[in-house]
């Protein structure tokens, strides 16, 4: 099975419960942080060219950008956090015969943490 059948696999949605989708969510998260992570070292090695470089790049990332760009970055880190806190119980074996209650509380948190997230974002960048 090459890369490309195995990242549909991952990522198809047709057909799969509330559950695997979760998973794919979370899996998802996942390579976009390990993607932030390379990025940012991009970004931390401009301080071998210079504080102005640095600045230069920092201040692309003021404004709508920034808060676009930090929006998405905590959504995604909830995203993988609250998934993540259900995974752990549920692997525990923790709550099984509420696993749907857990998943949707789960979601529930995620959704009213990035909305706090954001609007604290927004009102800092503001």
């Amino acid at each position: 099975m090459g890369l490309r059948e195995v990242l549909e696999s991952w990522f198809r949605l047709k057909g799969r419960s509330l559950e695997h989708l979760s998973f794919a969510a979370r899996r998802l998260a996942g390579i976009i942080m390990a993607l932030y992570l390379l990025l940012h070292l991009v970004d931390i090695s401009t301080l071998a060219l210079g504080e102005e470089a640095y600045s230069a790049l920092l201040n692309l990332f003021s404004g709508r950008l920034g808060l676009l760009a930090d929006s998405l970055l905590w959504s995604i880190l909830v995203i993988h956090g609250t998934l993540g806190v259900y995974s752990a119980f549920v692997e525990a074996g923790y709550f099984l015969q509420h696993r749907r209650t857990l998943l949707v509380m789960a979601w529930i948190s995620a959704i009213m943490l990035i909305a706090i997230g954001v609007w604290v974002i927004a009102g800092v960048l503001a």
